[in-house]
């Protein structure tokens, strides 16, 4: 653990923590791709990550620690960023609906089923991105 994680804010770990999630998510069906190394590297930049913290947590997801978001609105954007990630491949594997079980449960969902999969998955087939899908399926 660096220094500056020992007195980072909690939403500072809140964005770590989602992104060692999308890391998880990038890696449950085999080594990444360059399409899943990219919108790593476009949401890491997103959330303020340096490049060596996103390299870090690329090689080691599982020594970060997870942490929940403080909101609904929040808990949904992450949810829209793993199912973004986990269908860059053209299609989502069974292990990759697996860990989005789990951390759909571990931020505060009840289950995989009160995110919608189907719907943010038809939006994002339809070009939209996080905000738009927010829009139509949270407010």
């Amino acid at each position: 653990m660096e220094i500056e994680e020992l007195y980072e804010s909690g939403e500072r770990k809140v964005d770590r923590s989602h992104f060692r999630n999308l890391v998880m998510i990038a890696k449950a069906d085999g080594p990444m791709g360059i399409e899943e190394k990219n919108l790593l590297n476009k949401i890491g930049a997103h959330i303020g990550l340096s490049p060596e913290q996103i390299e870090r947590i690329i090689k080691n997801p599982k020594q970060f620690s997870s942490n929940t978001p403080y909101n609904r609105e929040e808990r949904f954007e992450q949810m829209i960023n793993l199912i973004q990630m986990a269908q860059i491949d053209g299609n989502i594997s069974d292990k990759e609906m697996k860990v989005l079980e789990h951390v759909a449960v571990g931020i505060g969902f009840k289950s995989l089923d009160d995110v919608d999969v189907e719907s943010i998955l038809a939006l994002i087939g339809r070009g939209e991105g996080t905000d738009g899908i927010m829009d139509e399926l949270l407010y």
